[in-house]
């Protein structure tokens, strides 16, 4: 590639009845220029493909280091998830554990509070047999007392001169005379 450099450099042998040294020299002047200018602009250009080939580097890394910290995130958010849900099981399967637990408990107390209800009732119930039992006894005998008294009292003289012809006595002797007639 021919530089600015090399056209200002360049020498050309005299010859007669050549060009006029003049409009070549003028002629290298412009080049000269156009070629500096266009080294300048390739210069510059090549600048700014550096620093956007460096910037795109950059959005590489940048690219890279997101799409790690987007799969470190979603690798934790699965992790966190997988793990809360299996807190979560554990947690229900534990209360649920718990929950039977108290349940049995509760079937139990109340088997057994059902079985001593079931046996107080039976106690009653033969306390209350017993007691009617008792009632009907006391009931036959009050009859029997009632009807034995009655005989006696039936069977008592209307007036007590008809006992041996004697004058009324005392309630005792009466009485006396009385259970003696009975035998």
């Amino acid at each position: 590639m021919i530089t600015s450099k090399d056209v200002r450099n360049k020498r050309f042998e005299k010859a007669a009845f050549g060009y006029k040294q003049e409009e070549i020299d003028e002629f290298f002047q412009q080049l000269e220029a156009e070629l500096d200018e266009m080294e300048r602009e390739r210069a510059e250009a090549n600048n700014k493909i550096q620093v956007l080939a460096d910037k795109v580097r950059e959005y590489m890394r940048d690219e890279d280091a997101l799409k790690d910290a987007l799969l470190g995130a979603q690798k934790q958010g699965h992790q966190v998830i997988s793990e809360a849900n299996e807190k979560a099981d554990q947690i229900i399967a534990e209360a649920q554990a718990k929950a039977d637990a108290l349940e049995d408990e509760a079937v139990r107390q109340h088997a057994e509070a059902m079985e001593r209800n079931r046996q107080e009732i039976a106690k009653e119930k033969e306390a209350l047999i017993e007691a009617q039992q008792q009632v009907a006894d006391f009931k036959k005998s009050l009859f029997d007392m009632y009807k034995s008294h009655l005989e006696l009292i039936s069977s008592m003289p209307e007036t007590f001169d008809d006992v041996d012809g004697a004058e009324p006595q005392t309630a005792e002797e009466i009485a006396a005379a009385i259970a003696s007639e009975e035998e």
